[in-house]
């Protein structure tokens, strides 16, 4: 059994093809101590992910297993996961979520072109864990960050979510409560079970007055991180 570091939290299992297994490599712990949670190779819930990624390879549904027991662990523990790409300059995070192919890694690679003096890089390219702490929100890499593993192991303090569509001109404007809800949820784990969704339902509640959030229109083009950058890092 390995043992991981993730997100504050120490998780025992035991990788068995290498997609997991390298990818959650940075994120060994290299000192013995008490696990907060351990992962059996039987764990609950590989049936109902089969279902979802019929077309998946064994090697894809190990990854995608793990990830989804890990995630709704997280929530437990004032956390979320957030389909997004999160990027950091200025020791500050920006988290950019959209449906896959609309382009949310797209835009912060433009962020690391633009935004090089500044020591921009991405924290994670997929799903990166949103916690509370200390009276503030946090975001984590993790081993769960996409086909390219684009992930680095600490934790940043999150300044902006922006939720991306594509468009041919740049335009962003701050989204109200009653517009954040659903494109939050449409963008994390929701669990049927009903004390985690009450869990997950007192973290988002927190997390909308905490985190301002806005509404991305924009092509691929160098303005569009420059647009982005101005208004989020208010």
């Amino acid at each position: 059994m390995n043992y991981y570091s993730i997100a504050d939290l120490i998780i025992g299992f035991e990788p068995k093809y290498s997609m997991l297994r390298e990818h959650s490599k940075p994120y060994l712990c290299t000192e013995s101590g008490v696990a907060d949670y351990v992962i059996p190779p039987n764990a609950p819930g590989f049936a109902e992910v089969v279902a979802a990624h019929p077309e998946a390879t064994e090697e894809l549904l190990e990854y995608l297993h793990i990830g989804t027991l890990f995630y709704s662990l997280f929530i437990q523990h004032n956390g979320l996961m957030l389909h997004s790409s999160a990027v950091v300059v200025d020791d500050a995070c920006y988290a950019f979520s959209a449906d896959s192919g609309v382009g949310k890694s797209t835009h912060t690679a433009l962020w690391l072109k633009e935004f090089v003096d500044r020591g921009a890089y991405i924290l994670n390219d997929d799903k990166p864990a949103i916690k509370l702490k200390d009276g503030r929100f946090f975001a984590w890499g993790t081993p769960f960050s996409g086909a390219e593993n684009i992930s680095v192991n600490r934790a940043v303090a999150l300044k902006a979510i922006a939720f991306v569509e594509r468009s041919e001109t740049n335009s962003i404007e701050r989204l109200s409560t009653k517009e954040i809800m659903p494109r939050l949820f449409k963008q994390t784990i929701r669990p049927s079970d009903e004390r985690l969704m009450n869990l997950l339902l007192n973290t988002i509640e927190q997390l909308v007055e905490q985190v301002p959030m806005y509404l991305l229109r924009c092509n691929m083009e160098p303005q569009a991180a420059h647009i982005a950058f101005e208004k989020m890092s208010r």
